[in-house]
């Protein structure tokens, strides 16, 4: 059974609302001063275990992270506080859920998107649409060690990816510096944020991706003014989070700091956010569509789990807690209801938490099912052109089938459910691909290979 522990936040008055349960109530400007007298928020610390590292929580309170033990070493897993945690086979890292319970994550070579695995990509961020943020791995023939990451965008059926990353020499030999973008979170309006460094060189920079810019070069990428570091999340108000770079060389020291920068503000749009008395850096993890941000803060005792507010005030979530042998180190997400995860020791030993407000059901959430990609097709093999009717026999076990996406592998597409006909003009052998989404956003992909043989000449 999981420890659970009550403890209590101050309400924080900046957003105008309070939570509580599932509930939210939006207070007029002129109450403010009144409520700020009121009873203080009650939160539950619940203990995920041993050697558990939560990424995510989404607003259905399922949690996704990575779980390293001596039996199952780097394992992907779900929890909700009915079915407690439950490892993800052929994942190491469970990065991001969103509502639908889509996971998007890390494999041993790649990433993963519900039942579906790329090698040579990452997969960190998901917005409600399915859509995730991440990067894929490019080509150096002459330094394969290496190698440039492109960012790339999940669509929900494919991978779009900016080829934009550039390999530079190094006195005479070439190509030992690779540039990499690894993109961590993506909005409902499809801005993407993360961060790029040079591979061989120290420093990295924040980067933001216009949907309303068409990316070509470096140049289209927008590079934050936040002296260098890296984004972490931004959310569907254009507020961006992350952390600022560290910088010992010059006097006086930047220490890197936690952030928030207002996309969608034409001016002043970077705030550096505060840290916890005696400390000197902070660092950001994740921001909800409150504009609250968690993370953790340098103190005079060492490091803690933070949450700053809409307006930018810090407070102190390990110096709440109650439960004796518990230090909260690290909070890695918050959700919309103000539901917190992350990373602590109790008595000595790492563990995981959640700090929940109510919000996280008492029963499981619904477990959705993979659906099933069926393909057919009346014939599979002929002399050009040839001329292929093909239907999906596609079913989801526990809802239905909401989108089809054809690949004839000849550069030809479809979203036709079928039957539909397809000509392959040209000789060759065609590993057709269907990928079907269920209501619930998860996918599976069924395949069929056509052979088109030589016609005759006329």
């Amino acid at each position: 059974m999981p420890l659970i522990v009550s403890f209590y936040l101050r309400v924080i008055m900046m957003n105008r609302y309070i939570r509580y349960g599932f509930f939210k109530f939006l207070l007029p400007a002129a109450l403010l001063g009144v409520m700020a007298n009121s009873p203080a928020l009650a939160y539950e610390l619940i203990d995920l275990g041993a050697n558990v590292e939560p990424r995510a929580i989404n607003n259905m309170g399922v949690v996704v992270g990575s779980s390293n033990t001596d039996q199952y070493p780097a394992t992907a897993f779900g929890w909700s506080s009915g079915s407690g945690i439950e490892l993800i086979k052929g994942g190491t890292s469970a990065n991001a859920v969103n509502d639908a319970g889509l996971v998007a994550g890390s494999t041993i070579d790649g990433a993963f998107i519900g039942a579906r695995q790329w090698s040579d990509h990452g997969a960190f961020g998901i917005n409600q649409a399915g859509e995730v943020a991440g990067y894929e791995v490019g080509i150096n023939r002459l330094q394969p060690r290496s190698l440039p990451y492109n960012p790339a965008i999940f669509n929900g059926n494919k991978w779009d990816v900016y080829d934009i990353a550039q390999l530079y020499p190094r006195g005479t030999r070439e190509d030992v510096y690779a540039d990499r973008f690894i993109l961590n979170g993506i909005n409902t309006g499809g801005y993407t944020v993360g961060y790029k460094y040079r591979y061989g060189l120290a420093g990295s920079a924040a980067i933001l991706i216009d949907p309303n810019v068409t990316v070509n070069d470096l140049a289209d990428v927008v590079y934050l003014p936040t002296y260098g570091g890296r984004a972490v999340d931004i959310n569907d108000n254009n507020m961006i989070a992350g952390t600022t770079a560290n910088n010992t060389r010059v006097t006086p020291v930047i220490y890197s700091r936690a952030f928030v920068y207002d996309y969608s503000a034409p001016t002043d749009n970077l705030t550096v956010l505060p840290v916890l008395e005696g400390g000197l850096h902070s660092h950001a993890s994740d921001i909800n569509e409150h504009n609250e941000v968690v993370g953790y803060s340098e103190s005079a005792a060492g490091n803690h789990a933070v949450i700053w507010d809409g307006a930018g005030a810090i407070t102190d979530l390990h110096e709440t807690m109650l439960a004796e042998g518990w230090v909260l180190t690290s909070a890695t997400a918050i959700n919309d209801y103000g539901d917190i995860v992350g990373t602590g020791t109790l008595n000595g030993a790492s563990h995981g938490f959640v700090l929940s407000t109510g919000t996280i059901s008492a029963s499981p959430p619904v477990q959705n099912q993979v659906p099933v990609a069926v393909v057919s097709a009346d014939v599979t093999s002929g002399k050009a052109p040839l001329r292929v009717s093909f239907s999906s026999g596609s079913y989801d076990p526990d809802g239905t089938i909401t989108d089809h996406a054809w690949d004839f592998m000849d550069g030809s597409f479809s979203t036709d459910p079928g039957p539909l006909e397809h000509t392959f003009a040209t000789p060759g052998t065609y590993p057709v691909t269907l990928t079907v989404t269920d209501d619930m956003g998860m996918q599976a992909t069924g395949s069929i290979t056509i052979t088109v043989r030589k016609g005759k000449r006329k």
